[in-house]
C-alpha cells in the first residue's frame, strides 16, 4: 500500500468526520429541555448510534463507489471472519451475566430494588432498536475506523485510540 493509498483511507478522516456529524445531536439535545418523546426516556444523543455509519458510508462511497458500500456491510455480517468460534460465547452472555451478577450484589447489600415494570411483548421490538443501532455503530468503528489502524499497532494501543 503507497502513501496515497494510506492517506486515502486515514482513521483521521473518520473521527473528524463523524465529529462534525455529530454536532446536531449535541445542539438538539442541549436546546431541548425535556428531549424528544423517545422509548426509554433516552436522550436525543442516543441517536447518535447512526453517526459512524453515516460517516463510514460517505468516506467508503468517496473511496470505493457503491462496490465499496456493499463491502462494508459484508464485513458486518461476516460471522466466518470469527475464527474461534469459543468467542460467540462471551458475545452472548456477558451481559446477561452482568445483569445477573449486579442484581444478585444489589439484593446482598440490601439495596432496594425499583419495582419497574418491563413489558415482555416489547422484546422483539427492543431487540430490533438495539440490533440496528449496534449494526450502525459496529459498520463504523470496526468495519471502517479499525480496519484502517489494525495492522498499525496493538489490538490494545488501537482501542485505546477509538475510546479517547
Amino acid at each position: 500500500m503507497n502513501k496515497e493509498e494510506q492517506f486515502k483511507k486515514s482513521p483521521l478522516k473518520f473521527y473528524l468526520l463523524l465529529f462534525i456529524i455529530s454536532i446536531p445531536f449535541w445542539i438538539i439535545g442541549s436546546i431541548l429541555d425535556k428531549g424528544l418523546p423517545l422509548p426509554m426516556n433516552l436522550p436525543v444523543s442516543a441517536l447518535m448510534f447512526i453517526c459512524p455509519l453515516i460517516a463510514a458510508l460517505i468516506l467508503v462511497y468517496k473511496e470505493d463507489k457503491p462496490f465499496g458500500i456493499l463491502l462494508l456491510f459484508k464485513k458486518v455480517f461476516n460471522y466466518k471472519r470469527i475464527k474461534q468460534k469459543i468467542w460467540y460465547v462471551p458475545s452472548f452472555f456477558l451481559m446477561p451475566i452482568i445483569m445477573l451478577m449486579s442484581y444478585g450484589t444489589m439484593r446482598l447489600m440490601r439495596t432496594p430494588i425499583s419495582n419497574t415494570h418491563f413489558p415482555f411483548l416489547m422484546i422483539p421490538i427492543f431487540f430490533v432498536m438495539f440490533f440496528i443501532s449496534a449494526v450502525a455503530e459496529e459498520a463504523g468503528w470496526m468495519g471502517y475506523a479499525f480496519e484502517q489502524t489494525q495492522d498499525k499497532g496493538s489490538a490494545l494501543k488501537n482501542s485505546i485510540i477509538m475510546e479517547i
